[in-house]
């Protein structure tokens, strides 16, 4: 009918007219869309049935701009012939309406023709520009944006399989001479790959199994607060032995760090079962005396160096307050522990980034993602670690080691602070305690008092409440850790979590926090020296085993 259809992908940095308009856990595709729909682009919008929030989507645009040609389009969930003759009837009923809207006609034939020159067009593999070797990746559930694209082929990832909204194949043909186009259209339209809303959704197994040997790895996507999708993911982390990733995107760019982190740090895995390098290795060797490599770990909080040599033995290692600019706070800590080692930049063989600003430095030569190198590191603390809860400054990490000290599995916390040491820092500052002094304060408690919320601005809340009813401090503060450890056990427990544990990260140095999970946990925690710098010594073990030290 002439008219210019776009496929909305729709990216926000906030959602400040969904959140007027609509509730604050709806689906945040649906918030997204109407955000982009209400900059005024597009003409009209046609949805279809995939949920309770796009239903409401319409709702709030229907009202909102009765000048604009709003439609839902009802799917049916059953795929047979009376299913066929109501969808089509639906679709026709779509085209009258425009029809009324746009003053233009809706032919039948030339809907025909269309089908016709798409007769065929369809491939069952998605191919991708990727390095040789590159781990297989098959994409499933919600539909995903350009950014979540862009990081997946940034990553090197073999896109082989996609099976989300986005990637289902349609292949239309023209219907038989003589026989209703839109019923024919209508029946191909049902019959592609269902979608989870469908009543019969076998096909989508039968896809999957079809695929299973070309695939190494699964990216399961899902929207934040849709819980469609989180039923199919579930049944596939009990029953595939196919290594799984979870995504959950909520349509703006402020998680693209952590979802980097996610993939890379998946794809590191997947090339660690295969016995492959996750760092290529170097053309030409050094003598193990005149070999020193740093590793450098860039968090949010703090950033951590450490020096190693041929003998995989740390000559110095420090760290120092990230601050506002990564590649500063990078420059510096290398300047320090260059000077405590006696060395000169040129002494260096290889410098490895991990963290979340590994990307940003400047004058590395390798990245390793943070997952890897807490494995790393952990194990060489103590080989006989499995379990690894790593506690920073932003977020917390779950990591699970097999056998050989590889990283089997790993989970971390959404995009909030809770549970994190921006966390505890609020806590201290509302009790009038330096962060160095929460832990020891809170082990002289007698009390128990109970922290329900931990959300970071709720859970202040609660403090100033409990210090106006003269609760003590160490009792707070225990309240707090406790708080905090169950938070973290939780997360622990998806991914299957096995003894010895360890913890790393800047929180261990907190007292009262390791007591806290110890006590959840039911297990002792294995403390190095210093747990900050277990990453950064991570990654100067990559970089050593890139010059052939095991």
């Amino acid at each position: 009918m002439g008219a210019e259809m776009v496929r909305l992908e729709p990216e926000t940095a906030n959602f400040d007219c969904a959140d007027a308009r609509m509730h604050p856990n709806v689906c945040s595709y649906a918030k997204a869309v109407l955000e982009e729909f209400s900059r005024g682009n597009c003409d009209g919008l046609i949805l279809t049935t995939c949920c309770d929030s796009i239903r409401r989507l319409y709702d709030v645009l229907h009202a909102g701009y009765p000048k604009k040609f709003i439609r839902i389009l009802d799917v049916p969930r059953l795929e047979n012939e009376e299913a066929v003759h109501l969808y089509a009837a639906r679709i026709k009923a779509l085209a009258e309406d425009y029809a009324v809207f746009s003053g233009r006609k809706f032919e039948e034939e030339e809907l025909r023709r269309l089908l016709l020159c798409r007769a065929g067009a369809v491939q069952d593999h998605v191919k991708t520009s990727v390095p040789p070797g590159a781990p297989r990746i098959a994409l499933l559930g919600a539909r995903y944006g350009k950014s979540l694209r862009e990081l997946l082929e940034k990553a090197g990832a073999n896109l082989v399989l996609d099976m989300t909204c986005e990637g289902t194949p349609r292949a239309f043909s023209a219907s038989a001479e003589g026989a209703p186009v839109l019923d024919c259209y209508a029946r191909q339209l049902l019959g592609q790959l269902p979608c989870l809303r469908m009543a019969d959704v076998s096909e989508r197994k039968k896809q999957l199994c079809r695929f299973t040997d070309e695939i190494d790895g699964i990216i399961y996507h899902t929207v934040k607060f849709c819980d469609v999708y989180s039923y199919e993911y579930s049944i596939l982390r009990r029953k595939t032995e196919i290594p799984l990733l979870k995504l959950e995107t909520d349509t703006t760019p402020q998680c693209a760090g952590q979802l980097q982190t996610r993939i890379e740090a998946f794809l590191e895995t997947l090339h660690a079962v295969d016995g492959k390098q996750v760092i290529k290795k170097n053309a030409g060797k050094k003598e193990n005396r005149h070999l020193y490599v740093l590793g450098i770990d860039s968090g949010s909080t703090s950033t951590n160096a450490a020096i190693l040599n041929g003998k995989k033995e740390i000559i110095t290692s420090g760290t120092i307050r990230t601050g506002a600019k990564t590649t500063e706070s990078a420059g510096r800590i290398l300047d320090e522990v260059l000077g405590k080692a006696g060395l000169s930049r040129s002494d260096l063989s290889l410098i490895v980034s991990t963290g979340y600003g590994r990307v940003s430095i400047p004058f590395a030569d390798r990245s390793v993602t943070e997952i890897s190198c807490h494995g790393k590191g952990a194990r060489y603390f103590n080989p006989n670690i499995r379990t690894i809860l790593d506690i920073g400054g932003q977020d917390s990490k779950a990591i699970r080691l097999n056998e050989q000290g590889e990283v089997a599995d790993f989970a971390m916390n959404d995009k909030c602070a809770a549970g994190t040491g921006r966390f505890l820092e609020a806590m201290a500052r509302t009790l009038e305690l330096d962060i160095s002094e929460l832990g020891p304060v809170s082990l002289r408690a007698k009390e128990d008092v109970a922290i329900s919320s931990m959300c970071t601005v709720f859970a202040e809340s609660e403090v100033i409440s409990l210090i106006a009813q003269n609760k003590e401090k160490a009792d707070i503060a225990r309240g707090v850790h406790r708080a905090i450890a169950g938070k973290v056990c939780s997360l622990l427990s998806r991914v299957n979590p096995e003894p010895e544990y360890m913890m790393t990260g800047g929180v261990a140095k907190n007292p009262g926090v390791v007591k806290a999970v110890e006590e959840k946990l039911g297990a002792k925690m294995y403390l190095c020296p210093d747990p900050e710098i277990v990453g950064a010594v991570g990654a100067a073990l990559f970089g050593l085993e890139s010059f052939g030290v095991a």
